[in-house]
């Protein structure tokens, strides 16, 4: 096999992600030149290292729609082959995610489709993304067939060198020992490529709202312990009189997981916030962004002041095991009447139990529709508190 060498590779730059009360810039590149992404517009400065002027101007002003300041293409037509963008995160493939349709007669409780959800202020941005991690699985490809030519031309001339005939096999030893430091070299640049093809990300934001962040960052830790997280896919409205129940609402509910995550479309040294979805759009919260990765690569990055969080206690009538950490605040029968008492024209008519939960919704004027039923409804409401109590802080005070 013929080693194929790339002339060059674009490097993508680091980008720091401005969290004030006007709202989330985005600024791309280092000292001396930078495009900065916000709700004004597009404004590229220019500055001379050492002296400390600058220069300013207007792109794309507001109302405008933004280009995302694209990196240079590869000059070799065949660069790009456009395969699906990336790597979807942790447990959110196409190998755990299901598709749940919802039982006839019942309402679908989902988000819209990821492509619409990304905030305007962060089209960029998730463009920039989406570009480097094209050209990353470019490189990656690249780098496997470099090393597997490494691999095949060290043990070629292993077997050579070791073989009792290798006097016959002077010529090809030297052709060899000549390929190898070649092949070597380019399996490190082809490294080194993929290491600058990832996008760092810094959040900034003001000493309040980081305060108000890792108060939430610890109230998520408690959340996740919950015994029982369940996704809600679809409801309806219970017919009390057909159905012979107390209850007015009748959800369909699937068991998901919350935990500490990420996801290799930026880097960043935190850990992201993940609730699962059952659909496999999960929602990864970052400092002042929410991820939505999808397993085909397509993603949306969303500022987290357009997701409205919302809680509220409900009283779930619980046909299966009673959590441990749920509140049980009252009893029901399996078929009542409308007084609460049992039906007793049912025959093996059973009481069941009434527990307090959480329920936690999220919303978005770009489409997410999302929520949860947590079985500790205090670490429900801890979590939701805090994160309006950050939301309102990123409104409030202007990053450094």
């Amino acid at each position: 096999m013929t080693l194929r060498f790339r002339q060059t590779f674009t490097l993508f730059p680091g980008v720091r992600i401005n969290i004030g009360k006007r709202g989330i810039s985005t600024s791309i590149g280092g000292p001396g030149a930078s495009v900065n992404i916000g709700r004004q517009g597009v404004r590229a400065t220019v500055g001379a290292p050492g002296t400390g002027s600058s220069y300013s101007t207007l792109l794309v002003p507001v109302g405008k729609t933004p280009r995302a300041p694209a990196p240079q293409p590869d000059p070799e037509p065949e660069s790009f082959t456009h395969p699906p963008v990336g790597n979807p995160a942790a447990g959110n493939n196409p190998a755990s995610a299901k598709v749940y349709m919802p039982q006839a007669g019942m309402n679908e409780i989902a988000s819209a489709s990821v492509e619409v959800l990304t905030s305007s202020s962060l089209i960029p941005l998730r463009d920039l993304i989406a570009k480097a991690r094209e050209q990353q699985s470019q490189v990656k490809s690249d780098l496997k067939e470099a090393c597997d030519e490494e691999a095949k031309q060290q043990g070629e001339l292993n077997r050579r060198e070791t073989s009792l005939f290798r006097w016959f096999y002077k010529k090809r030893i030297a052709e060899l020992e000549a390929a190898l430091p070649v092949t070597r070299a380019e399996v490190e640049r082809l490294a080194n490529w993929d290491d600058n093809t990832k996008i760092a990300v810094t959040f900034e934001a003001g000493d309040a709202a980081q305060r108000a962040y890792s108060s939430m960052v610890r109230a998520f830790d408690s959340l996740k312990l919950s015994s029982k997280k369940w996704d809600v896919t679809a409801d309806r409205s219970t017919n009390q009189f057909v159905e012979r129940s107390l209850a007015n609402r009748t959800i369909d509910r699937h068991p998901v997981i919350f935990e500490f995550s990420s996801t290799d479309l930026i880097q960043f040294s935190g850990r992201a916030m993940r609730f699962e979805n059952i659909n496999g759009d999960d929602i990864l919260i970052y400092p002042g962004v929410a991820v939505i990765p999808r397993a085909d690569g397509v993603f949306a990055l969303i500022d987290i002041r357009e997701l409205k969080i919302g809680i509220e206690g409900v009283r779930f009538h619980e046909t299966e095991v009673v959590p441990s950490d749920a509140e049980v605040v009252g009893h029901t029968w399996a078929k009542t009447n409308k007084d609460g008492s049992p039906d007793r024209r049912f025959k093996e008519n059973y009481q069941i139990p009434i527990c307090l939960y959480g329920q936690i919704a999220l919303r978005s004027q770009s489409g997410v529709t999302e929520e949860y039923l947590v079985s500790n409804a205090q670490s429900a409401h801890a979590f939701v508190e805090t994160t309006q109590v950050y939301q309102k802080a990123l409104d409030e005070t202007t990053a450094p």
